[in-house]
């Protein structure tokens, strides 16, 4: 009796052994497997993804470098015209007086800013000061000279063309600068996109 239960419990144990060996080395595969995959998985998600940045980045650059560069050429073409020399032979002084005069220069100071505002966006932040101080050196330069013909006029109407005469003094002992220092900072700025 005791031999036929050992003759059928003996070989079901060792099956029952078997099966469960097998059986784990098989889950241990499964997990070794699936672990493997998910850490190609997650290689492969990671490369896409740089990838992907990659191509986004390089769409970017695609647009934006061309929006960039209008935006340095706009800023450069102010930069020009801030020159008190340039706005001088864009207006004529005849039939102004002084003070009228000063003023339509200064407004077109004013004016010829407000079209370039916008482009601020696509350069530094220490860029834009820098043209900011450029225009603030023009506008203070015209102010100043109205100031003086103002101290010396003493309440007469003084015509345009003293302002003129008084202007270009002023800029022979004290010479505009901020302007060519804003170029300067523009072509700079340019040369790191390349």
């Amino acid at each position: 009796m005791w031999v036929d239960i050992i003759q059928i419990t003996l070989p079901a144990l060792l099956l029952f052994v078997a099966t469960l060996f097998l059986v784990n080395n098989f889950l241990k595969n499964q997990r070794e497997a699936m672990h493997s995959f998910l850490l190609k998985e997650a290689e492969f998600r990671k490369i896409e993804g740089e990838r992907r940045k990659i191509e986004l980045q390089k769409a970017n650059k695609e647009t934006t470098l061309p929006l960039r560069l209008h935006a340095y050429e706009r800023l450069s073409l102010y930069c020009n015209r801030l020159d008190i020399i340039d706005i001088l032979q864009r207006f004529d002084p005849d039939e102004l007086s002084a003070k009228a005069y000063s003023a339509q220069l200064q407004i077109a100071l004013e004016e010829e800013f407000s079209h370039n505002v916008t482009q601020q966006m696509y350069m530094s932040e220490e860029l834009w000061q820098i043209i900011l101080l450029a225009k603030k050196e023009a506008k203070m330069i015209l102010q100043s000279v109205q100031q003086q013909l103002d101290a010396v006029a003493e309440g007469k109407q003084l015509p345009a063309q003293k302002y003129v005469e008084v202007l270009l003094v002023y800029l022979e002992e004290t010479p505009q600068e901020g302007h060519l220092h804003a170029l300067s900072a523009i072509k700079k700025e340019v040369a790191l996109l390349f």
